[in-house]
């Protein structure tokens, strides 16, 4: 081929062609024919699976991912899911992986996480139940975290276990709870400290949280302070229902109903309305003086673990009856917490404002378990 006729064919493909009266234009050589008309298109290799729930397992790392939004993104994927996935196997290890996230610097990561347990709650709250342990641990933490912000939410998300599994966490961690709540209010639990101290803590903070704090702290108090059963009596009782009575034989509704007898514990070998005596293999151990409602006795206790408060009068193992029996947390409530709390709420309420009202149900409340 000659370079003169190579020229005029590379000229060919950038000359505008002339179209002609009555003749459609030339189709190219690569068109594809779309006449064909077909109901369904098979692709070679395609895999559909209906059971999204291995791609759901593979996200459990993404809870732990650097970037907050993608966090916050996965928690609400999976509060999406939860009516498919609140039977499975996948709750466990979704629990496992969120869980910390309560103490997460994130608050949109935090409001997420909420917004997750109350899904589950709602769906099934013995899921939450199974993990109240290791609510508490979290809980704990992020009342004594480094950020405000985090300290703040803490008690949001206590109030959202109280309103879903709130026996249980009052028969674990009751006594441990309220001294959290009481350090993020500020206020002190020590005898003879200054009275106005705790409220120039809590002018400090958002009152905001003040509030959330508050209301927080009445339904602890009530669940723990309070018998329930009878509150559950009173609201659901008539004259007819009066004469009927629950069959004792019948499941309980919270695990391990005969754990406070200590059937498999050396912890308590005798227990009276006055004494507390226990032995180890005969000997005695370490001597602890105990006051409760002005009564003081000798105590011989097995675990050298106690938990003070306030002046030393009373020292009691944390997980011993302080949290499990309705009497013995009546009576550290009265003979450690009752009076702090009334004079902190009397200056709250000569404030006024929303925290005014909170801290005048509180008020209300003690009032109730002391007569």
């Amino acid at each position: 081929m000659t370079k003169s006729r190579k020229q005029k064919l590379k000229k060919q493909d950038f000359l505008k062609k002339k179209l002609k009266v009555g003749k459609k234009t030339a189709k190219p050589s690569n068109l594809t024919d779309t006449s064909f008309v077909a109901k369904t298109i098979s692709v070679k290799n395609q895999h559909l699976d209906d059971d999204h729930h291995n791609d759901l397992s593979k996200r459990f790392p993404l809870l732990k991912h650097h970037n907050s939004t993608v966090r916050k993104e996965t928690l609400n994927i999976y509060f999406k899911a939860l009516p498919e996935i609140i039977k499975t196997r996948l709750m466990v290890p979704l629990l496992t992986q969120a869980i910390p996230l309560i103490c997460d610097d994130s608050k949109d990561v935090r409001d997420a996480l909420i917004e997750l347990l109350e899904g589950i709650g709602d769906l099934d709250p013995h899921v939450l139940i199974l993990h109240c342990n290791v609510f508490v641990l979290y809980i704990n933490m992020s009342m004594t975290h480094i950020i405000p912000r985090v300290q703040a939410d803490s008690s949001r998300f206590l109030m959202c276990l109280l309103k879903y599994c709130g026996d249980e966490i009052v028969r674990r961690a009751w006594l441990k709870l309220m001294q959290g709540l009481l350090n993020l209010l500020g206020w002190n639990t020590k005898v003879g400290t200054n009275q106005a101290s705790g409220v120039l803590q809590t002018r400090k903070r958002d009152l905001k949280f003040t509030k959330a704090h508050l209301e927080t702290l009445f339904h602890l108090v009530e669940l723990g302070c309070m018998d329930q059963s009878n509150i559950r009596d009173k609201e659901t009782s008539s004259d007819d229902n009066n004469l009927i009575e629950k069959n004792k034989y019948l499941i309980p509704d919270f695990p391990q109903p005969f754990e406070h007898l200590k059937l498999f514990e050396r912890q308590l070998k005798q227990y009276g309305n006055v004494t507390f005596e226990s032995s180890n293999n005969g000997s005695t151990a370490n001597k602890s003086r105990i006051t409760i409602a002005g009564t003081s006795n000798n105590t011989n206790t097995t675990s050298t673990n106690s938990n003070k408060m306030g002046t030393g009068l009373f020292t009691v193992t944390t997980n011993s009856l302080a949290n499990r029996d309705l009497e013995s947390r009546q009576s550290i409530f009265q003979s450690n917490f009752q009076e702090t709390i009334s004079k902190q709420c009397q200056l709250l309420i000569k404030e006024g404002g929303e925290c005014g009202k909170a801290a005048n149900n509180l008020q209300n409340l003690i009032s109730q378990i002391s007569s």
